[in-house]
């Protein structure tokens, strides 16, 4: 019973000294109580001496002219008369705010601020408030404006130290408000944009319902609306059915004039969602995993894009660095050049990603050079450390639509650049419309496991609706049952893109090794004309490092089958050839082929094809059946029988060569190895000149023959 009245006494004490106290431009900080009566005059005043929680600074009507910080007490909330009362900084301190709610880690604030309009007055004031280490504080209905460097910042660390806090602050509210003009982007001391709202160490917290604008300051030196706060590390958050508007970027690349973020977020730590938003700018995400979470960012039923198309780079979503379980649906993209763009640096991965059910409008910049954005650009972005390659994986573009601008258009409705690996790619049930060169890009394609390109409805772009690779193939493509809209003109063949281009990410990105064994092969065929023994070390250089690529990266069964017994053929061939009689003249001569002979090639071939087709078959099931792989396993049988008649200096090996080369230019053609293809060129010519030497000395033995006959 004592305890329960010890109890009811405490309470009675905390209501006692929990209240409402007054500030008034009527009032007085020196004579007044803070009664409804007798007020004070400033905020500081009023928070200075307010420290019990529960208690409420009542704010009325007016304007008040702070010229010193205050600091809010845990527990106690601060609310006005609307925009009507308005808290006016003359505080001009760098680095430090208006309103200062500080406090260690996990600290309970269990307090708000509402109805009030804090003003940096003309870009004197820095920041307006800092919410630090406090969990459970509401901002909502408060005007915030022209503040120069920040205007809210929310933080769950007590110092500024730009890692996680061991106490993630939780519960925390930012509604209702309006911030306009109070995030900065210094251009001139080192290109680091500010926000109008930042927000760091958060666990749970809710920004909703507010309208956040930055576009009234010059070119170059306008802010972020949302940024994050020491280096971000956020979870559980919500930011939904907001206005947020980035004036239009004017820069010629990123960070030249600014960016064009419009939210900026970093160590994104799962559960984050963003929904039902309106916003004009970019929103850019570094680091994203889902820790516990079920997803890293959930981001859907938003508007994002631009009133018109610009001629400089406008972005939708970008991810950075490592991208982890996002999803991205039912999104309208409109009149901007990159809707989605990953930029995975660093050697990261990004992997679960699904974008699904989102509408792609007037993609593109006003330019009109073509050279301007894709619905969907998944590329290495910036290089860190020397590394700039990345690997992608179990990535999902189904049932959205895609629409180039009709004549800004981008060169590629969804390209991937410069991966070092990926696994799954699936792009289904999508519209794409109007892109200058190809529906889908890669580059290079021979990294890609799997890709399957299906079901979808294809009108006027370029490549015939057909997908782009530089440099190979995916290992499995699927591209079927998609739906080609032929009443849509499509773009002409483009020389500069589709041959220039590719032709030198080839030679840019060229294993060394390929160019040797290509070498090697134009010296082994040069000493064959001779009938020099010496060909076989640069056939077995060839062979050997043809091996080497096969077992160092992830080739065919058929491929690596093909290599080994070049290599055995060319040691074959060497014994064949070094063979003397006693005089030392060679054994094996150049000659014709006997039916019997043509018979065994014929056989040879066979076999070689069928092995390798097997062979293939092992590795890839039925992708080993199509059309492509079928012209592959016809060019190594075919080299492998011509080889196996160069051992034998059999004449008709050049005619092996040249079918083979013939139906190397399709492959490689097909395959997307334009170098390759240009040499299989060039081995023709090289071939045909050795089968001409060759003819003349069987026409030199015929007719020494023939003088022998007659002597």
């Amino acid at each position: 019973m004592r305890l329960f009245f010890s109890l009811i006494l405490i309470l009675l004490l905390q209501n006692s000294f929990a209240q409402t106290y007054y500030i008034s431009p009527l009032g007085n900080d020196v004579t007044g109580n803070g009664s409804i009566g007798n007020p004070w005059n400033s905020l500081y005043k009023a928070t200075s001496t307010v420290t019990t929680a529960g208690s409420i600074i009542h704010v009325k009507a007016g304007v008040y002219n702070e010229a010193l910080q205050s600091v809010l007490s845990v527990g106690v909330s601060i609310e006005g008369e609307g925009v009507s009362s308005v808290i006016q900084s003359s505080f001009s301190k760098d680095w430090a705010e208006l309103l200062s709610l500080r406090s260690p880690e996990g600290t309970t604030g269990n307090q708000e601020i509402s109805f009030l309009k804090f003003t940096g007055l003309n870009l004197t004031g820095f920041w307006g408030i800092v919410v630090a280490g406090r969990s459970n504080v509401s901002i909502h209905d408060c005007t915030i404006e022209d503040f120069s460097d920040r205007g809210v910042i929310f933080d769950g660390r007590d110092d500024n130290i730009e890692a996680a806090p061991e106490k993630f602050a939780t519960g925390n509210k930012f509604y209702n408000n309006i911030v306009n003009n109070c995030a900065a982007y210094n251009t001139a001391t080192g290109k680091y944009g500010r926000g109008c709202l930042n927000i760091g160490g958060q666990d749970g917290m809710l920004i909703y319902n507010n309208t956040i604008t930055q576009n009234q300051r010059p070119v170059g030196y306008n802010g972020f609306a949302i940024k994050y706060s020491n280096n971000g590390y956020l979870k559980n958050i919500k930011i939904y059915n907001n206005t947020i508007i980035k004036v239009p970027f004017m820069g010629n690349y990123g960070g030249d004039e600014g960016w064009d973020f419009a939210i900026e977020l970093w160590n994104i730590l799962g559960g984050m969602e963003i929904y039902g938003n309106n916003i004009q700018g970019a929103v850019d995400f570094v680091n994203t995993s889902k820790d516990e979470a079920d997803y890293g960012v959930w981001i859907y039923n938003n508007t994002i894009g631009q009133k018109e198309l610009n001629k400089h780079f406008e972005s939708g979503l970008i991810f950075e660095v490592k991208t982890e379980a996002v999803v991205i649906e039912n999104n309208i993209f409109k009149k901007i050049a990159g809707g989605i763009i990953f930029y995975t640096e660093g050697n990261r991965s990004m992997y679960d990603i699904t974008i699904r059910n989102n509408r792609f409008e007037e993609i593109g910049s006003k330019n009109g050079n073509g050279n301007n954005g894709n619905g969907i650009n998944i590329s290495p972005g910036v290089v860190m450390k020397g590394e700039a390659s990345y690997y992608i994986d179990n990535l999902w573009v189904y049932n959205n639509s895609f629409i180039a601008a009709v004549n800004n258009a981008p060169l590629y409705g969804i390209e991937i650049s410069g991966a070092e690996g990926a696994g799954k790619i699936v792009i289904k049930d999508n519209s794409i419309k109007g892109f200058n060169v190809a529906p889908v890009f890669a580059n290079p394609g021979e990294v890609i496991d799997s890709m399957v390109i299906e079901k979808n409805h294809l009108a006027g772009n370029g490549n015939n609706n057909k997908p782009f690779f530089i440099r190979g193939l995916p290992s499995h493509l699927i591209f079927k049952k998609n739906v080609v809209d032929a009443s849509i003109q499509s773009p002409g063949f483009n020389f500069k893109q589709q041959i220039i281009r590719p032709v030198y990410y080839e030679l840019k990105n060229s294993n060394i090794l390929e160019l040797i064994a290509i070498a090697a092969l134009l010296v082994a065929m040069w000493f064959c004309i001779g009938e020099n023994i010496y060909a076989y070390a640069p056939f077995s250089l060839a062979a050997a490092i043809s091996l080497f690529l096969c077992v160092d990266g992830e080739v065919s069964l058929s491929k690596t089958i093909a290599a080994v017994l070049f290599i055995i053929l060319c040691l074959y061939g060497w014994w064949v050839w070094r063979q003397r009689d006693r005089r030392g003249h060679r054994i094996v001569r150049i000659t014709k082929s006997s039916k019997k002979d043509i018979t065994i090639q014929m056989l040879i071939f066979s076999t070689a094809f069928i092995s390798l087709t097997c062979a293939g078959f092992i590795s890839y099931k039925n992708a080993a059946l199509n059309t492509i792989a079928l012209t592959g396993n016809f060019v190594y049988a075919t080299s492998l029988t011509g080889f196996w008649l160069t051992t034998q200096k059999k004449f008709e090996s050049w005619y092996w060569y040249l079918v083979s080369g013939i139906a190397a230019i399709a492959y490689f053609y097909l395959t997307h190895y334009l170098i390759f293809c240009s040499s299989a060129i060039v081995l023709i010519a090289f071939a045909t000149w050795c089968m001409y030497a060759w003819r003349k000395k069987l026409n030199r033995k015929r007719i020494s023959s023939s003088e022998k006959l007659r002597g």
